[in-house]
């Protein structure tokens, strides 16, 4: 973001939080990929699961009033698309316990830094419910290693280590779920640097909440609606951002899910619902993969 343009930074929870995005994500990790926010469940004791999904952002409106690209793995500031690829691995150490380790993989923006940032682990822990029906309750704290100042002045990274933790509650019906997030991102940087290449401060304590109805079309199927509220990373704009997303998740096979979500971040809902104004359009898909 350039220095004291009438912009607002749309971030996911990982440098926000992630979001919220998600705290999520790689950047506080998927879990329920392609939703921004997680589910309760986890993938179970001696079990592998990989996440991979490319991201492809584009902001809209006037020059003056674009929403930087951005989602739950992916940050930018500085104008332009952004195609990223965020990676997560998971392992269960018990029912209840997962660890996950993740990154992030810049197509664009690019410069003279390295395209992957934004190493993270952590893990979720189930401690109330079975994972699979009924009221669940999970916490899922990590941490995000430092971005080098090149990645911070492209605005891909903190040069700081990040902490944070999601609160998750879930609720399983046969043919729906429902999930909700509450988030918190401890998130400094190397103030010596610009963050996007702007000067501007940025707040260090970052929050969100997101809630996710999902539905169970056919034993393959589910579609989903995502939406959150986020702290607004930039001290001179609006404290709060939003965002709404559609998803679809396709299951060929129980250790299989093809995942495909369009998501739009602006300074309110009713730009985020209806596109008039400056806004951020995310598309996402991928796949999540289960082995023993």
């Amino acid at each position: 973001m350039s220095t004291q343009r009438n912009m607002y930074r749309v971030q996911p929870l990982w440098m926000t939080a992630c979001a919220i995005a998600a705290l999520t994500l790689t950047p506080l990790s998927y879990g329920y990929a392609p939703l921004n926010t997680d589910d309760a469940g986890t993938v179970g004791h001696k079990t592998n699961q990989v996440e991979l999904y490319g991201n492809f952002a584009k902001e809209y409106g006037s020059a003056g009033d674009q929403v930087d690209p951005t989602s739950s793995t992916v940050d930018y500031e500085g104008g332009g698309a952004v195609r990223s690829v965020p990676f997560t691995y998971t392992r269960g150490i018990t029912d209840e316990l997962d660890a996950f380790v993740g990154a992030t993989y810049y197509g664009s923006p690019n410069g003279s830094f390295s395209p992957v940032t934004n190493y993270s682990f952590g893990v979720k822990w189930r401690f109330y419910g079975d994972g699979e029906t009924g009221l669940n309750f999970a916490l899922k704290p990590q941490v995000i290693l430092p971005a080098t100042n090149a990645q911070q002045n492209y605005g891909v990274g903190n040069a700081a280590l990040n902490y944070g933790v999601t609160a998750i509650a879930s609720y399983f019906w046969e043919e729906a779920e429902l999930h909700a997030n509450v988030a918190y991102l401890r998130a400094p940087y190397n103030t010596s640097q610009s963050v996007g290449f702007s000067n501007d401060p940025n707040r260090t304590n970052l929050y969100a909440v997101s809630v996710a109805p999902v539905w169970r079309v056919t034993p393959q199927f589910k579609l989903a609606l995502d939406a959150g509220i986020n702290t607004n990373p930039v001290v001179s704009d609006q404290s709060l951002i939003n965002y709404g997303m559609v998803a679809a998740i396709y299951s060929p096979a129980k250790t299989l899910d093809l995942g495909l979500s369009f998501q739009r971040y602006a300074a309110n809902f009713g730009t985020v619902f209806s596109g008039s104004g400056a806004y951020t359009n995310r598309i996402q898909a991928g796949v999540t993969w289960r082995f023993d």
